[in-house]
């Protein structure tokens, strides 16, 4: 047995019917040349043994119904059809069609009695491909954990294939439980967290200040974005927009603009986002916000890298395309300057003291009474550079699919495949009409942005 962490357990207790707390990805995969005619077949069978390569696949809730003291427990009674689904797209095998599918198995909470993992391989896609949706509940794993689990399922070589052998990296070791190391731990956790309050409270301290300025090129103070259809409660649709960009000319204007990949994207998303407002007679006069994980460099002394968070605006209210980039560029410049000069505690203090209310308010209810922490929730996570394979198929594109709540139900979401990113979002559609304009308006900022530049 494993004791699931606080965090997972707030997972699992903020997953309802109307808000499934599952993490997924949609992968477009390219039939191999001389493939026998049960190639997919037998692709689906060997999904069925993912429980054999990842051991949190072959877990489950020892009692889905009490979440108090909730343990993971080995599932000694696996089913692979339970897991694994194989469908065939009508011909002639149309994309929105396979979006359709894949946006019902996004709306559909998973069965807590079973392992929370599902694939759905999906034949019958033009030009010779086939699909492969996966998803996670997030108390399995997070949204970069799943995307490492999906990638490494893939191999840069055509001639690989899914191998089931033990791996000694699988084996969990057992974890010394002593009482005295539990003090000691905690005694050193306190101790961190108390020399991070005057770092964190200076952080504080600079935001309120630019707030009170009246100072718009900075971050955000954690609740003050603007009320928007974006941050209303939600029902169990879902919309799933998906879209392309090439990775090489976005690179190329990130550096003409002095800036990153990341604040490219920002800048493009809030184009689209001013759009699409304009589109629906609702563009606010105030910005609306994005909340970014970010991934700070450590300083000499720190192991590994640092997580935190920025809230920075989307500039919607900008109508100039390279102003806007301009005006993100400043604004992440800065507060990457500022975390980076935190501690490791101190900012992974700023990402719980943005989040814990926000859980809170959703457990309780009372998430849309409250002014929104931020309107949507933008991510960039960095892929393959190189190309991949699955059992010869070559992958053609990866879409990360991720949750949406209430009072935060827009979710963009990119993630980087050889010599393009692969843009997701996923939103609740009943207060945000014809949201699925939102893939050709991010192409259109796109190219608004690169002729400004």
């Amino acid at each position: 047995m494993e004791k699931l962490s606080a965090q997972d357990q707030g997972f699992l207790k903020m997953d309802t019917p109307r808000c499934p707390f599952h993490v997924a990805g949609l992968m477009i995969l390219k039939i191999p040349e001389n493939a026998p005619r049960n190639y997919i077949r037998g692709l689906v069978t060997k999904c069925g043994r993912l429980n054999e390569l990842w051991p949190a696949f072959n877990r489950k809730l020892r009692d889905p119904d009490d979440l108090s003291g909730a343990v993971w427990i080995e599932a000694d009674d696996y089913v692979p059809e339970r897991h694994v689904y194989h469908y065939a797209l009508p011909a002639p095998g149309r994309m929105q069609d396979l979006v359709a599918l894949a946006t019902r198995a996004h709306e559909r909470p998973m069965d807590r009695s079973r392992p929370l993992w599902e694939v759905h391989v999906v034949e019958g896609l033009g030009a010779n491909r086939f699909a492969i949706y996966c998803k996670v509940h997030h108390a399995v794993v997070d949204g970069v954990g799943a995307m490492q689990m999906l990638q490494g399922l893939f191999s840069t070589s055509p001639r690989a294939h899914l191998e089931f052998s033990p791996n000694e990296q699988q084996v969990t070791t057992a974890r010394n439980s002593s009482l005295l190391k539990q003090l000691g731990t905690m005694r050193r956790g306190l101790l961190r967290q108390y020399r991070a309050i005057p770092e964190l409270s200076r952080l504080l301290a600079h935001m309120g200040a630019d707030a009170i300025g009246g100072r718009t090129d900075a971050m955000r103070l954690p609740f003050t974005a603007p009320r928007t259809r974006f941050n209303r409660e939600i029902d169990s649709r879902r919309a799933i927009v998906l879209c392309e960009l090439p990775l090489g000319p976005v690179k190329a204007m990130a550096r003409k603009a002095g800036g990153s990949v990341n604040d490219v994207l920002l800048a493009v998303c809030g184009g689209a986002l001013r759009a699409y407002l304009l589109a629906q007679n609702e563009l606010y006069r105030s910005s609306l916000v994005a909340g970014m994980p970010v991934s700070l460099k450590s300083h000499a002394d720190d192991a590994g890298n640092k997580l935190s968070y920025i809230i920075a605006p989307f500039f919607t209210n900008e109508p100039d395309a390279l102003k806007r980039l301009q005006r993100v560029v400043k604004v992440t410049a800065k507060a990457k300057a500022e975390l980076s000069q935190m501690s490791t505690a101190a900012a992974e203090d700023y990402y719980a003291l943005i989040m814990a209310p926000t859980i809170l308010l959703t457990l309780t209810g009372n998430a849309t009474r409250v002014r929104p922490v931020i309107n949507a929730i933008f991510s960039n996570v960095p892929g393959s550079r190189e190309k991949l394979y699955l059992e010869g198929a070559e992958l053609e594109s990866i879409y990360p699919l991720s949750i949406v709540t209430d009072a935060m139900g827009l979710n963009i979401t990119v993630l980087s495949h050889v010599n393009k990113l692969c843009i997701a979002v996923a939103s609740c559609p009943r207060d945000q009409p014809d949201i699925e304009s939102l893939g050709p308006l991010l192409k259109q900022s796109y190219r608004d942005l690169r002729a400004a530049l």
